[in-house]
């Protein structure tokens, strides 16, 4: 059971937290990498509707097969993104705001897009990047 204190810090970090006027970590910048699907560690990432974080990114295997990466905080309070092969969108689990696979605002309480970066698969070589 919480005590009153408890159960206020609680709440205070839980509205505090909402407030889209908080400063947000900003999107990378300079993205650069690389992925070696062929490495156990991003192998999965071969089927179709998976995803992974790395680089502070969210990259997925959409259901339409193609490559996609964004950036894995969502632009309203800063919760982490899943990527829901169901809807072929991004998910933001904390007040559920959508965004499409190009980043944009499906809909809110987001108002501004993820941020979005170039994947290219050679090979089993996936490159990630601005």
């Amino acid at each position: 059971m919480l005590g009153l204190g408890g159960a206020a810090a609680v709440c205070s970090y839980c509205f505090g937290g909402c407030n889209p006027s908080d400063p947000l970590t900003p999107p990378p910048a300079n993205v650069d990498f690389t992925l070696d699907l062929s490495d156990p560690s991003y192998a999965a990432l071969k089927n179709v509707g998976s995803y992974l974080y790395s680089h502070s990114l969210i990259i997925a295997h959409t259901t339409g097969g193609v490559y996609v990466a964004a950036s894995s905080t969502c632009t309203h309070a800063g919760a982490i993104v899943f990527y829901d092969p169901s809807g072929n969108r991004f998910h933001c689990p904390a007040h559920g705001s959508d965004f499409a696979t190009n980043g944009s605002v499906i809909n809110g309480p987001a108002g501004n897009a993820l941020a979005t970066y170039h994947a290219t698969l050679t090979g089993t070589l996936l490159h990630i990047y601005s």
